[in-house]
């Protein structure tokens, strides 16, 4: 797993990347204290694009995987409950095999526009990126 490029907002993970065992959790920091965030998957790695007041550098095709409120400015998802990050992947069409290589970003409501400086930015924001390649 390695930490692709992105502005102050860290991304961040723990657990398992086992197909048989997936126990990977994603942490997303320095958030707005109780920001409506969405974990997005990606196919495809891209060179880092302004979205928002941050950079997206996953592309291909994106799936929200989760939808989580930040508190206190740091996000985890999946939560206790929900389909493991495998499964949630399957059920939106797209089943992880051995070897596969995902790439995750976490994008949030970031209401302060003034941000970055001019021209100001947009009310969102997202994390740092994460490389994932799936294990047996």
């Amino acid at each position: 797993m390695r930490e692709l490029g992105g502005r102050r907002r860290r991304a961040d993970s723990r657990g398992g990347r086992s197909l048989s065992t997936d126990t990977l959790v994603f942490t997303s920091s320095g958030e707005t204290f109780s920001a409506l965030s969405i974990f997005l998957q990606g196919s495809a790695s891209i060179a880092p694009a302004n979205f928002g007041d941050g950079l997206r550098c996953v592309g291909g095709s994106l799936k929200r995987l989760y939808a989580a409120d930040a508190f206190g400015g740091f996000v985890s998802a999946p939560a206790p409950g929900d389909p493991s990050v495998s499964a949630r992947s399957a059920a939106l069409g797209d089943v992880l095999t051995l070897g596969a290589i995902r790439y995750y970003q976490a994008y949030y409501r970031d209401p302060a526009p003034l941000f970055c400086p001019s021209p100001a930015g947009n009310a969102w924001n997202i994390s740092s990126g994460l490389s994932v390649t799936w294990a047996l």
